[in-house]
């Protein structure tokens, strides 16, 4: 089993909550530095609340199986904005008790969406919540920041929702950390092309982390 050693300064200045103000993607991270990140990411500061997205390629495919029933390309996408704005809603609303109901609702809607009852995404679909609608929440509740980690991610469609959240330059940072060498798709639900520096910054995390063979396991 091999450990990780991440620098300091980059922990400070990329992984402590609210330190950050603009849009960024580390492309490349391995599954260790995730691990940490993830631990490290969780804990709120500088009065910033950290709503944390998780995805996997199997999250993936069971939304692809979902989204399957859709009649076109366009249904795909506005469901596909359903899902990951109530998975971004979902850390939001957590913890906020007079929003106990709107919570419950982004929960079950996002089940739904993961055990494919499609008949309930639809339903879902006329009160789902709009990625603008972050912002207004973030303003009610306390500000906070928007990491996502994806793990070996390939559904362009579902991609393309998240990249809603960074090519609209939001008052909150959006942190992206994905296993793969590049995302799936740099393109928005508007046909936005992300451009780095204007929509995101790359860093390069290699130059920051440090592998040890733990011996000791």
């Amino acid at each position: 089993m091999r450990k990780i050693e991440i620098d300091e300064t980059f922990k400070q200045a990329y992984l402590t909550c609210g330190e950050t103000y603009d849009n960024f993607i580390f492309e490349n991270c391995l599954l260790e530095f995730l691990r940490e990140t993830e631990k490290l990411l969780i804990i709120p500061k500088n009065s910033v609340k950290p709503c944390n997205v998780k995805l996997t390629r199997q999250d993936e495919i069971k939304i692809e199986k979902t989204l399957e029933n859709c009649v076109n390309d366009l249904q795909k996408d506005m469901l596909a904005r359903d899902f990951v704005t109530a998975l971004v809603m979902q850390q939001v609303l957590k913890d906020v008790s007079e929003e106990g109901e709107s919570y419950n609702r982004v929960c079950e809607q996002i089940k739904a969406f993961l055990q494919n009852e499609y008949s309930c995404v639809k339903q879902y679909h006329a009160t789902s919540f709009f990625p603008y609608e972050i912002a207004e929440y973030s303003k009610r509740y306390g500000k906070i920041e928007l990491n996502f980690f994806l793990i070996e991610t390939q559904s362009k469609v579902i991609q393309k929702a998240i990249n809603n959240f960074i090519s609209s330059r939001e008052p909150y940072s959006v942190k992206l950390f994905t296993t793969n060498s590049k995302l799936p798709s740099y393109v928005d639900q508007a046909g936005n092309y992300m451009q780095a520096p204007h929509d995101y910054m790359n860093v390069n995390v290699d130059k920051f982390i440090n592998l040890i063979d733990d011996c000791s396991i």
